[in-house]
């Protein structure tokens, strides 16, 4: 049975470690064990893939990885010279363990570009949908053991059929191209990019939770959509604009399959709500994305008497804050937004509201959450990651992290 591939992290610190031909076996297999309890991947079987060109499951493989190097002593020992790992490989290989037929060594290089060429799209220039679901399954596996959050994002071109209808095929590869090449420039080296199928790309974020993934799927809609309006393609102006739906390991999924499945449906929820936009698959019933503010940033109100307020989160539609002072549903409010946040120069922006939830935390009487729903939603141009809630005796913006 064909034993997992490599994450592309995990893979690229392999192929550093074998171009290391260190003759010290106990460090050889040291280096080869610690590498695979940190990535919690099939290192050796990977190992004598890369090495060797046969494939074995991770004991079999680890155990003729010892068997080879054993060898090598011997060979180091009886030629006065050590042979290297390829030849003493080519030895056991040969004429030690007759298991093999004709086995081969392969050069390194060439074979990572025959492994490259098989995991890459042609015309994007990205993984492949097989590099891409091998890579998900790694990176879950490896969530679970660290306990670290990982998003997959599903990206699907609006009206791209139109597109090949009106211009031609040859005309839809050149814009598929572009956006592989936008896509390709907005994700970290740690995150795997890929052209999934047709029209549809999907992203595999390590280490990133929900907040981060929409920042990244939300950069690249918001690129992929000033590239078209800003470049012509082959001398004509076309509209291209991304519908994009993400899902989060642990909160929305706990294996592969299902964390793919959940970010299609947020994708199907982008197409359904009238494209061009960042879906985020949840459990709440919101509406809306929520951003945590900083911890201590402060909120400042007015329609009503009261002393200081705290914000806790802020989304398109509403604020969840912490007040000290009685408040009803139905009070009206006005949340101040720091200068910077919003599009304008050197002045705040004022959002309407009205009180529609207050609770009281049975740990502390003293404070409320109160949750404000704005008169009118913020546009989705607007409000960005970086957006939190005013912080009256302090400058600078508190930005969110991508988590």
């Amino acid at each position: 049975m064909e034993s997992p591939r490599l994450g592309e992290r995990a893979r690229s610190k392999l192929i550093h470690l074998l171009s290391d031909d260190h003759p010290d076996p106990a460090r050889w297999v040291g280096r080869l064990r610690s590498l695979g309890d940190l990535e919690n991947a099939p290192v050796f079987a990977s190992a004598v893939r890369f090495l060797f060109h046969l494939e074995l499951d991770e004991p079999e493989a680890e155990l003729l990885i010892e068997r080879v190097l054993d060898h090598r002593g011997f060979l180091t020992a009886s030629l006065r010279r050590d042979p290297g790992l390829r030849v003493a490989a080519m030895d056991y290989l040969s004429n030690v363990d007759k298991r093999y037929d004709n086995p081969k060594i392969v050069e390194m290089r060439a074979f990572e570009e025959t492994e490259r060429s098989a995991r890459t799209d042609v015309l994007t220039g990205l993984a492949n949908r097989r590099w891409f679901r091998e890579t998900l399954e790694v990176e879950v596996r490896r969530s679970r053991r660290y306990r670290l959050p990982v998003t997959v994002v599903m990206l699907d071109l609006d009206e791209f059929k139109a597109v090949n209808d009106t211009y031609g095929h040859i005309f839809g590869d050149l814009v598929l191209a572009r956006v592989g090449r936008v896509v390709r420039r907005a994700v970290r080296e740690a995150d795997l990019a890929s052209r999934y199928g047709g029209e549809e790309f999907a992203l595999v974020l390590p280490e990133t939770g929900r907040v981060g993934g929409f920042a990244v799927a939300e950069r690249i809609r918001r690129h992929v959509e000033a590239s078209f309006l800003e470049e012509l393609v082959e001398g004509r102006e076309v509209r291209v604009t991304l519908s994009c739906g993400l899902a989060t390991y642990p909160e929305d999924a706990l294996h592969a399959d299902d964390l793919l499945a959940r970010s299609d449906e947020a994708l199907y929820g982008a197409k359904h709500a009238g494209r061009n936009r960042v879906c985020v698959h949840h459990r709440e019933k919101r509406s809306a994305l929520r951003f945590p503010a900083k911890p201590g940033t402060a909120a400042r109100l007015d329609g009503v008497a009261r002393p200081e307020a705290r914000a806790l989160d802020l989304s398109t539609t509403g604020a969840l804050l912490e007040v000290a002072a009685p408040l009803s549903v139905a009070d009206p409010v006005a949340v101040h937004l720091e200068p910077g946040s919003l599009p304008g120069e050197g002045k705040g922006w004022t959002v309407s509201g009205t009180v529609v939830r207050v609770v009281r935390d049975p740990e502390r009487p003293s404070a409320l959450c109160v949750g404000v729903a704005f008169d009118r939603p913020l546009p989705d141009e607007q409000l960005t990651p970086r957006v939190t809630l005013a912080r009256p005796a302090a400058a600078g913006a508190a930005r969110g992290t991508r988590r």
